[in-house]
């Protein structure tokens, strides 16, 4: 059993990388990883306005060229509460087309129970922005936010423990801006991005493979890796009318190289060694629109494409020597959603949306359960209440109805061949849905 310790051993850095891999290619409230709650006023309407604008400072994040529509000073501080409910139904299973599980007799065997359905976890994502006006022309504006992110956690000794226990992803991105208007019906704006990107998770390693009693001899991979990347944006914004607004806004890629160190731990394979990820977040382009029916009612739109197919692969280097490779092949998506607001009084407005968002994932194969991305359907209500000219609040409420998901991963899949040569398997069904509430506070001075 010698040559299969040593395979185990070999093999370590290999799938715990691939978990790492696997985080950065997790689903969000939004498409891939990526989060779009930078503004509760904006969520209320499902993020219609869009590049169209909104009253407050949290339009920075959105289009900075619409922060030219804010009068003198503005900070809007904002949080939103995720909560979701996941069930999986599925079987874990010892791949059958692995050579090494043929030689051992166990394809097919079972990882454990064939049943996990305790996922739910709450996450707050917060959200700052600041604007100044110069003159009638200089607008400056700064936005700290959350834009990709991701926490899932397992029991240990679930069936796909050797796929994914823990995940966690937090960014922070700074973000400074100015716009600057030409007229009273044309202003552009442009930022620059600076974004934080911390990660950690944990999986099991099979060490009882190398002792010819899989499942028995469990280790704990833990992975953590971080880095800065830098991006820029740009947006216009057209005021055809008083009543009518138009909005375009395009959002750089963000190159990371993440660091980061693997700890293994256990009976059998242990392992200290570092290693380093290239990995690009995605560009993404939006149009908006924005239409006043008369002094009760607005319509508004959105249509944003992100660039999710240049993560075609991730390739990671050992600090020891060797690279991994994990191919992604993912696919480029679309998020379009539809917005209404109604004002009531002075002091009240409300505000409804729907969204339709589309997952990056192209197969059941190329899904992990760190969290099951799938296309997914938002319902939005909101409200604003103005305490004053100056000081208002806006309140939002989210349900995201997400398509069921099948997972069928394993250890190492080739999206090129079909080929699959992993230890493990993972064949299951996620039954999934999302509440978000969220509060902002803005204040003019």
């Amino acid at each position: 059993m010698m040559a299969n310790h040593r395979l185990i051993v070999r093999g370590t850095r290999a799938v715990c990388l691939a978990g790492f891999l696997s985080l950065l290619t997790s689903g969000a409230s939004a498409s891939g990883f990526a989060l779009i709650e930078q503004s509760v006023s904006s969520m209320g309407t499902a993020y219609a306005n869009g590049s169209a604008g909104m009253d407050d400072a949290s339009t920075i994040f959105f289009n900075p060229a619409t922060m030219a529509r804010l009068q003198g000073k503005n900070a809007t501080g904002g949080l939103q509460i995720l909560h979701s409910n996941v069930d999986f139904s599925g079987k874990g299973f010892y791949n059958p087309s692995n050579p090494t599980n043929q030689f051992l007799g166990i394809g097919g065997m079972s990882t454990g129970n064939n049943k996990h359905d305790d996922l739910s976890l709450t996450a707050a994502v917060p959200q700052a922005a600041y604007s100044q006006q110069f003159n009638e022309q200089l607008w400056f504006g700064l936005t700290v936010n959350t834009p990709f992110g991701l926490k899932t956690k397992y029991d240990d000794d679930w069936v796909g423990r050797y796929s994914a226990i823990k995940s966690k992803l937090l960014t922070v991105n700074i973000n400074p801006a100015f716009a600057f208007r030409f007229n009273e019906r044309a202003s552009i704006g442009a930022g620059v991005s600076a974004l934080y990107a911390d990660g950690k998770l944990t999986s099991a390693i099979d060490g009882g493979l190398a002792i010819g009693a899989p499942g028995t001899a469990d280790s704990l991979a833990k992975l953590v890796g971080d880095d800065w990347g830098y991006g820029w944006n740009a947006g216009l914004l057209l005021e055809p009318t008083d009543h009518t607004r138009f909005g375009l806004h395009y959002r750089s890629k963000i190159d990371l190289t993440l660091k980061g160190d693997i700890r293994v731990n256990g009976p059998v394979a242990n392992l200290n060694d570092g290693a380093k990820l290239d990995v690009t977040l995605p560009a993404s382009t939006s149009v908006s629109g924005y239409h006043e029916l008369n002094p009760k009612w607005a319509l508004m739109a959105d249509i944003t494409w992100t660039n999710w197919d240049k993560l075609d692969e991730l390739r990671a280097e050992f600090d020891s020597g060797g690279e991994s490779l994990t191919p992604l092949d993912w696919n480029n998506s679309i998020r379009v959603s539809l917005g209404t607001s109604y004002r009531h009084n002075e002091r009240w407005l409300y505000r409804a949306g729907v969204a339709y968002d589309e997952t990056p994932v192209p197969n059941d194969k190329l899904r992990t359960p760190r969290v099951p991305d799938e296309d997914r359907y938002w319902l939005t209500l909101g409200a604003k209440y103005s305490y004053s000219r100056d000081l208002t609040f806006d309140f939002g409420y989210a349900h995201l109805f997400v398509d069921d998901s099948r997972v069928k991963s394993n250890d190492a899949y080739d999206p090129t061949t079909g080929q699959t040569s992993g230890f493990h398997s993972l064949n299951g069904e996620y039954n999934s849905k999302v509440d978000i509430l969220s509060a902002q506070v803005n204040w003019r001075f």
